[in-house]
Formats: structure tokens, C-alpha cells, sequence
């Protein structure tokens, strides 16, 4: 279960992050990984271009064309999907009888870039004619054997990694976290009951804190052992910092994604590594330095 929800929390964080090129890259990394050779992907050759096709599934007869602009407007949008479209039945028509218009939209296409699509299909019998976005997506990354994610995501937290997390893995990321700069810090609060549902967190996000609360009092030991008094409240006011600056631009759980890579780095890390960043995190998680307090 902790792979699982780790996995799970990181692809969709990589979905909300990759945009322009990065996000075929990604496209392309996910349908090699889940279909393997039957699933060719298509990049620019010289001056000839992709020629509208940025992937093509083999055994489904489908092909794909990737949009994702950093900002998704209608009349871009309708443009792209109408001459991808249309270049793609010029150059691979023979070839395909599914276009699957793969985006990067959060909250989905819009209604108006629904119509096109479904417009296009009838005006394009038999080929079917369909978008793909984040739950699709989704799907795909579910089919993937996860011996097959670390190269590509990183090297999970495992209930071993946990049960033998020592001082030497917390060192490695507090001290990292104490490198940022420090604003005033404020006393301890109790945790509050509900904390967890307040914040509306997904179930993968909400198992990996769980996960990191279990080793918060190794954290805590940490801290009480340390020669410098103000060591831990340095990196309290680091975790405040950051966190009060991501709140205004991302949901709860894109936060938590944000904070991992903001307390371990972007490296892909060993599972210690990644154990001893959750525990950091649900310590003042805890504590109340990061996330909202339940109202009433």
C-alpha cells in the first residue's frame, strides 16, 4: 500500500508539472512503459516534422497527437485539433481507425472542445474519435508493474526502509531544509483532531503521512538530541515559509507534492531516503506549522 499510494501521488504530480515537450516526454515514457513494443512513439525528424503523430498504439490501431500548452485556449485549442487532425488522416490515414487528442487540461476539455471532437467523428465515420486526459492517463499508469516505476519515479518507501529509518537518513534531509532561509518562528501547537479530513487530501497522500507519522517521535528524538538549540526551530520556520508561499497557488495535495520535492530534492532518492522525507513532513504536519487546522 505505501508503494502503491507513493506512485500513485508521484504521477499525478509529474501530470500537473510537465508541460510543452516535457509532457509528450511523459505521454511517451507512460504508453512505453504500460504497452512496451507495441506502442511506437513518433518524434520531429529534421525538417519533416512528426507529421501529426506523437505515438501510435500498434494493436488498437490508434494514434495519438499531445497538446499541452501552458495555457489552453479555445481558439488554440480547436486549431490544433483541427489541422492535427486533419494531417494526421493525410499522412497515417491508412494506418489508424481510433485519434486520441492526449491533453493536459487539470479540470478536463471544456464543453465547446467536446463538440469539435464529436463533430470531427461524425463528420469521420468510422474512425473513432475520443481525448484523453488525467483519469485516462490514470488507467494506463494502473497497468504498470511497479518493479518497472523506479527508473522513471524514483525508488518508493518500503515497510523496511521504515522499520529501519535512522538518525543518518533524517540528518541528510533536515540539513537540506536548514539551508533555506528562516523566517520568525512561532511556538507548538497540539495537532488537531480531523486534521487530515480538513485538508481534503486524496487517500494516497493521507497513507503516506500516515506512513511518516509513525516515525515522527525518531524526529523528534532527533531534534532533542541535537548541540544546537535552534536547530529545529530554524527548519520549523523554513517549513512555514514555504508552505504559506505554495497555499496560494495549489491545491492540498499538490502542496504535499511540492514539499517532497522541496525537503529531498528532485533526485529519485533510495526508499530511506523517501521514508525519512514523510516523517519530516508529518512531524510538522503534526505540530501545525503546515496545512489548515479544522474549523469549528
Amino acid at each position: 500500500m505505501l508503494q502503491k499510494a507513493f506512485y500513485n501521488e508521484r504521477f499525478e504530480n509529474r501530470f500537473y508539472c510537465a508541460k510543452g515537450i516535457e509532457f509528450q516526454s511523459f505521454f511517451e515514457r507512460l504508453m512505453s512503459l504500460a504497452y512496451k513494443e507495441d506502442f511506437l512513439a513518433c518524434r520531429p525528424w529534421g525538417n519533416r516534422g512528426d507529421k501529426k503523430n506523437d505515438g501510435f498504439l500498434k494493436s488498437k490501431r490508434c494514434l495519438f497527437q499531445v497538446y499541452a500548452p501552458y495555457e489552453l485556449s479555445e481558439k488554440e485549442a480547436v486549431k490544433k485539433i483541427t489541422e492535427d487532425f486533419e494531417g494526421a488522416k493525410i499522412h497515417w490515414g491508412r494506418y489508424f481507425s481510433k485519434w486520441v487528442f492526449v491533453h493536459n487540461a487539470p479540470n478536463g476539455l471544456p464543453p465547446h472542445i467536446h463538440q469539435v471532437l464529436l463533430n470531427f467523428e461524425q463528420e469521420n465515420e468510422p474512425i473513432k474519435i475520443t481525448s484523453w486526459g488525467l483519469e485516462e492517463l490514470r488507467t494506463v499508469f494502473k497497468t504498470i508493474n511497479i518493479s518497472d516505476l523506479p527508473p522513471w519515479l524514483g525508488y518508493a518507501p518500503t515497510e523496511e526502509a521504515k522499520n529501519n529509518l535512522g538518525f543518518s537518513d533524517l540528518k541528510a534531509v533536515l540539513d537540506s531544509i536548514k539551508s533555506n532561509p528562516s523566517p520568525r518562528f512561532e511556538p507548538v501547537r497540539d495537532v488537531p483532531m480531523g486534521k487530515l479530513e480538513a485538508n481534503s487530501l486524496s487517500e494516497d497522500t493521507t497513507n503516506l503521512i500516515k506512513a511518516g507519522m509513525t516515525k515522527t517521535h525518531l524526529v523528534e528524538q532527533f531534534f532533542n538530541q541535537s548541540h544546537n538549540a535552534t536547530y529545529g526551530e530554524g527548519i520549523s520556520a523554513s517549513f512555514k515559509s514555504i508552505y504559506n508561499e505554495l497555499r496560494t497557488q495549489y491545491t492540498p495535495n499538490r502542496i504535499f507534492s511540492k514539499l517532497q520535492s522541496w525537503a529531498g530534492g528532485d533526485n529519485l532518492g533510495t526508499p530511506e531516503h523517501q521514508i525519512a522525507v514523510l516523517a519530516v513532513i508529518a512531524y510538522f504536519f503534526e505540530r501545525c506549522d503546515i496545512y489548515e487546522e479544522p474549523r469549528g
